[in-house]
């Protein structure tokens, strides 16, 4: 059942609302894709964001070479979701998530095999984990067609250090998919760790978040807001607004907050760098990210994040920056994905990461390309 053009346009958008209000999908990380006939699919297109788009921003792609209508680039991704409608001719709804607990999991390069049948009934016998590749490269499409060639019954995809791939017959199949499998993995996630988490003790000092305006910012500490001037401090200033003001004075950046999730905290309290395992905290916060101890003593953490957007505080949580505040939220989000993957191959005993070159290629890559476009 291919929909009409204008249909499909019109589910694509709603279904991006959709995963944005259930956390599957945040900012642009991510595509979905209808069939409109057995030559072609809709798409989103790369970089715009999901809460306002509009069907004239829903790009027609060519099942067989890729190829594209109107000016507008499709989602980069686009090859894997041609060779999904390609080789599943009874899917017509495909969406590719970043989703949390899923992508966490898929960091050891396992397939899951499923016991529960009502877990086959959603998902098939077998969710696969396809071969890591860079995004949009043909590594990672050819390793994702392998897997849909090779496990027929399979409705989910893991792809490893990375995300997840959904097929459906229509668009609440595929959503019913991408949730149940999230829930899946949070089951195996919370199995896992049970007792062998990272140790959390310890007071957490309070770094305060602030936000940049021309030659001052304004610092939110304990409750209070106040301004500052970067380059002149009050003698009496508190050591957190030294801290943000030497950030600023040091970097771009216009936004600084401190992240305490527990996760976060749990990993800080480590006191070891933390290479990402998987690769949109390698992308968006930086390839090794640094514990620093004592922040508000030293410049070790200012020195980090010059060519960084976080560090850890030793048993603290982090310092995460971005140019604009939604930036900085998103370094938070990653960075909070990330430690709980961490925790994960502690708990598990994974030695899987994502490989130095690999890593610092899509640092580079998004900091002067993707980090520029609207998200």
């Amino acid at each position: 059942m291919a929909y009409s053009i204008s249909e499909a346009k019109e589910l694509v958008i709603r279904a991006g609302k959709i995963l944005v209000e259930s956390g599957l999908i945040q900012r642009t990380w991510g595509n979905i894709s209808a069939r409109i006939s057995d030559t072609q699919f809709v798409i989103t297109p790369s970089g715009l964001a999901y809460e306002t788009l509009t069907p004239k921003q829903i790009v027609t792609v060519n099942i067989a070479d890729g190829s594209y209508e109107g000016d507008l680039k499709p989602s980069s991704e686009k090859g894997i979701h041609a060779d999904s409608y390609r080789l599943r001719p009874e899917v017509n709804f495909v969406i590719h998530t970043h989703q949390e607990r899923a992508s966490e999991i898929s960091i050891d390069g396992k397939n899951w095999t499923l016991s529960l049948e009502e877990d086959k009934k959603v998902l098939g016998d077998l969710v696969p984990c396809a071969a890591y590749g860079m995004p949009s490269t043909g590594k990672l499409k050819k390793a994702v067609e392998e897997a849909i060639s090779r496990y027929p019954n399979s409705r989910a995809f893991l792809m490893k250090h990375h995300g997840v791939l959904c097929l459906g017959k229509d668009l609440d199949h595929a959503f019913e998919i991408a949730q149940y499998l999230e829930n899946v993995a949070d089951r195996m996630y919370q199995q896992a760790c049970k007792g062998k988490l990272y140790k959390k003790d310890g007071k957490i000092r309070e770094y305060g978040s602030s936000e940049r305006s021309g030659g001052h910012f304004t610092l939110l500490l304990q409750g209070t807001a106040k301004e500052y001037k970067i380059d002149a401090l009050e003698t009496d200033a508190p050591v957190q607004a030294r801290l943000h003001a030497k950030i600023y004075q040091s970097s771009k950046m216009n936004y600084i907050l401190h992240a305490t999730d527990e996760d976060i905290v749990a990993v800080s309290q480590s006191g070891r760098s933390m290479s990402p395992l998987l690769d949109d905290l390698a992308q968006i916060a930086g390839v090794t990210l640094k514990t620093v101890q004592n922040a508000m003593d030293n410049t070790s953490a200012v020195k980090q994040l010059k060519h960084k957007n976080a560090v850890l505080l030793a048993g603290e949580g982090a310092l995460c920056t971005g140019i604009t505040d939604s930036d900085a939220k998103a370094v938070e989000m990653v960075l909070k994905k990330g430690c709980a993957a961490r925790i994960y191959a502690k708990a598990t005993g994974s030695r899987e990461k994502l490989g130095l070159l690999d890593a610092s290629i899509q640092r580079m890559v998004y900091v002067k390309k993707y980090s520029k476009k609207k998200m």
